[in-house]
Parts: structure tokens; sequence; C-alpha cells
């Protein structure tokens, strides 16, 4: 039994049935959500970008319920590069200084799928099950304006030329080996003309499979980018759950 406890100076505040706790780390803000009552095995969930979007739809209060603690540290601006990184590794490891379970499930919606995949693609060892909906696979993609615009400034942020974003092992389409032995499940619009899925997802589950991944997409039609989440979860919920409890062990 893990028995986790927040310093007292954080900012309390209550959030979808559960406590959340706010603090900083290297001025970026961070929070843990306590579940009512927690499963016992330090069981977490961590959405990396728009932590406040679609909540409900992605069965967070759910898990909460079932004991599940909630984290999320706002990092948009690091774009996830290797300095970026090293922030997000932090965060990762205060989870663990508190009592978490070393292996985290992860939840990327959208750009935050290009957030997630980064993680796990250079940490696979600290994740249990990745959740992804409607998600940026692809650094490279211009084939939309939305797109354009977020290539044009991970190009520069990652120092890269656009031929070097192709192959790029900090594109997620070119960094799957290291997470090939994780589970991810997916959602897509097969209708998103925001991040479509051709350029996108698509590429991601045929090289995933080409090495034995075990990846599940849930496509569907006359969808677009939004809304992100699910009106029945338990398809979701079951994913999660399953591999955290599968996953949930003493700290690395």
């Amino acid at each position: 039994m893990r028995k986790i406890q927040f310093p007292q100076e954080w900012i309390k505040e209550k959030w979808y049935g559960g406590i959340l706790h706010i603090f900083e780390i290297d001025g970026h803000q961070a929070w843990f959500v306590e579940p009512e009552n927690p499963a016992g095995d330090g069981r977490w969930t961590w959405c990396m970008i728009w932590p406040e979007a679609f909540v409900p739809r992605t069965g967070v209060p759910e898990l909460l319920e079932r004991g599940f603690y909630h984290a999320h540290i706002d990092v948009l601006s690091t774009h996830a590069t290797p300095e970026g990184q090293k922030t997000i590794l932090k965060f990762y490891w205060k989870a663990l200084e508190l009592g978490l379970a070393p292996k985290v499930n992860l939840i990327g919606m959208s750009w935050s799928g290009f957030f997630s995949l980064r993680f796990a693609s250079e940490n696979p060892e600290k994740i249990s099950c990745i959740y992804l909906d409607a998600p940026l696979c692809n650094i490279a993609d211009r084939s939309v304006p939305q797109m354009a615009e977020i290539s044009q400034i991970l190009q520069q942020e990652y120092g890269l030329t656009e031929a070097e974003m192709q192959t790029s092992f900090y594109n997620p389409v070119n960094a799957l080996k290291p997470i090939a032995g994780i589970p991810v499940f997916a959602a897509i619009g097969e209708d998103d003309l925001v991040v479509p899925p051709a350029n996108h997802i698509n590429i991601l589950e045929k090289r995933f499979k080409a090495l034995d991944g075990n990846i599940k997409i849930c496509r569907r039609t006359m969808w677009g980018h939004h809304p992100h989440g699910f009106d029945d979860r338990s398809e979701l919920l079951s994913f999660i759950i399953e591999n955290a409890e599968k996953n949930s062990g003493n700290p690395l």
C-alpha cells in the first residue's frame, strides 16, 4: 500500500471530485489530482497538454473515482525539445518521489499526442500505456494550415532543416521502435481536417504494426478533429485500468 502525501504549502482546489495540488517546477505550473479514495498502488494518468479540454469525455473523472491520481505540468512552451524534456522528466521524478507508480498512463489529445510520444520514445520503461486522440504524430506534415504552422514552429525550436524533419528521431513516426512494447489505444475522426489521419495516425499505425506493436484505433467516420473523447468510455476505461493494474509496482 502506497501512502502518498502532498506538501501542505501547495495550493489546493477541488477538481472533478478530487483535490488539485498545485506547485511549480522550473517556473512551470504543475499539479497532481488526489482521488477521494486512492487505489493504493499509486496508479496515475498524465495529460501532457490541454488538461482542461474534454475532461469528462476522456474518462478522467471516472478514473479518479477508481482511485487513479491525475497529473499535468504546463510545458507547451518547451515544445518537448531536449531541454524541455528535462523539465518534463523532473516532473516525472517528483511523481515517484511522492510515491506514485513508476509506470504512468499517458493521455495525448491533438498536439498533446506529440508530447506523449516524445516522452515515451525517450522513456519507454516509464510508460504503462498511451491513449491518443486525434494525435499529432508527424511533425513534417505541412498539408494543412494548422499543421504547417506547428511544423514550422517545431523546425525552428529543434534546429532542423525541412528535410531533416522527415527523418529525425524527434519526429514521433520515426521513433516507434523504443515504444513498440507499449499498448496504444487511439481515437480519430476520419474527416479530421486539422490533423489529417493519412499523414499522422495512419503512418504511425503502419510502422507500429511492422514492429509488432499493440495498437488499436477507433476510427469514426463523419467525425472531425473535435470533440475528443467518447460518449461511451467503457472500452477506453478498460484499456487504461487493465494496463495500470498490470504495471503498478515498486518504485524504480
